[in-house]
């Protein structure tokens, strides 16, 4: 009987570790070959699907600084996307790093969703303050003001509830 705790197989290095962890991380993280090239392309290299591919399958080299951008769009850290092997479908750690991707995407949208709140929260303060002192300056020059308690509520253009919306123009 094969003892599973012996590793079978070389250690992977170089290239071979690199294409190892693109192709684990990639699929833990639910990325297509394709969104894979479209990230790498936003950081600023020309890659294509074919060459993540290729990449991945070990036919390709892969410079330096593609390989610093490729744990960059895994959101990993280089110095382990370039020593480490990470673990593969058919080990017991792979469902704890797939479940690590989705909690990482979690709160990056939780971080997101924050700071826009923050920032709306300070747009409105700040919309408040030159109310109250535009409607307090009106005041002393003796022009009636009266002064909005609660804002309007106007629903976004074209929504379910948009009353200029036709009946009918459901999207």
């Amino acid at each position: 009987m094969v003892n599973p705790m012996v590793h079978r197989f070389k250690p992977l290095e170089g290239e071979a570790l690199v294409a190892h962890n693109l192709k684990v991380l990639r699929k833990a993280a639910r990325l297509s070959q394709e969104d894979m090239a479209e990230r790498m392309t936003r950081l600023g290299f020309k890659l294509h699907q074919t060459q993540i591919a290729k990449i991945e399958n070990g036919t390709r080299p892969v410079r330096f600084d593609e390989v610093i951008g490729l744990a960059k769009a895994l959101s990993v850290p280089a110095a382990n996307f370039m020593t480490e092997a990470v673990a593969g479908p058919d080990e017991p750690d792979y469902e704890l790093q797939e479940a690590g991707f989705s909690l990482q995407a979690a709160q990056l949208e939780w971080r997101t969703a924050r700071d826009i709140e923050q920032g709306a929260k300070a747009r409105l303060d700040e919309a408040q303050r030159v109310y109250d002192e535009v409607a307090e300056r009106l005041a002393a020059q003796g022009i009636p003001v009266t002064v909005a308690t609660e804002p309007a509520f106007y629903p976004a253009p074209n929504s379910s509830w948009d009353p200029l919306r036709g009946p009918g123009a459901e999207r």
